[in-house]
């Protein structure tokens, strides 16, 4: 039963890909207005596969709204593509935010606790969108398996600092000035709209295409 249902998914995000294609080669969509060239190219972090970045902020409401959306397109991935996550710091109080995402995700909590902050701070509102420090996250990341103190002592180390300044320099070279912004294989900047699945879907078959 989950072979064949493996199997269906894959068909139609096959599918829904070669859509994105078609239209993209009917000249639906057009560089600089439905997605934009970074300039110059950015190194990805993915190897042989096609990166897909995701820029975002818990601080953000548009991204939490965006965030059923972002994972079906995050699912709906071919083989050969991989998705990765960049907390923006562009706004007052997003490197907080930016700091607790590099920490989750080096304490190898990130992926049972993003959603859950997500929901925290927008649905059940028992953390507030803006935060003094970080050791205001400190007890709600007590909840997934760690020590809050752990937590913030991690959140203020070195390398935590290094991945929050390299991520803040790598978004001022992608061009990124909205969230949630995607970023394709380093090459490609796509701004939330109605096609931005569909549009993200036709950059990786292009870049699919490009590395053949």
């Amino acid at each position: 039963m989950y072979k064949i249902i493996f199997s269906l998914l894959a068909t139609l995000a096959v599918a829904h890909s070669a859509v994105a294609v078609e239209a993209a080669k009917a000249g639906k969509w057009v560089e600089g207005k439905d997605y934009f060239l970074v300039e110059p190219a950015q190194t990805t972090n993915t190897g042989d596969k096609i990166e897909v970045l995701e820029v975002f902020s818990y601080g953000c409401p548009h991204c939490a709204d965006y965030q059923p959306t972002a994972d079906k397109m995050q699912k709906s991935l071919p083989a050969n593509a991989q998705w990765l996550y960049m907390p923006a710091d562009f706004q007052p109080g997003w490197p907080i935010y930016a700091r607790a995402y590099y920490t989750a995700q080096a304490l190898g909590i990130f992926e049972k606790s993003h959603q859950a902050l997500l929901n925290a701070i927008y649905v059940t509102h028992t953390v507030p969108q803006k935060l003094n420090s970080i050791d205001d996250l400190g007890s709600f990341y007590a909840d997934y398996g760690v020590k809050a103190q752990d937590f913030i002592d991690t959140a203020k180390s070195f390398a935590i600092d290094t991945k929050v300044k390299r991520a803040s320099a790598m978004q001022k070279a992608y061009g990124v000035e909205s969230t949630p912004s995607f970023i394709v294989n380093g090459k490609y900047r796509v701004r939330v709209g109605a096609d931005t699945a569909d549009i993200v879907q036709y950059l990786v078959a292009r870049e699919s295409g490009a590395a053949k």
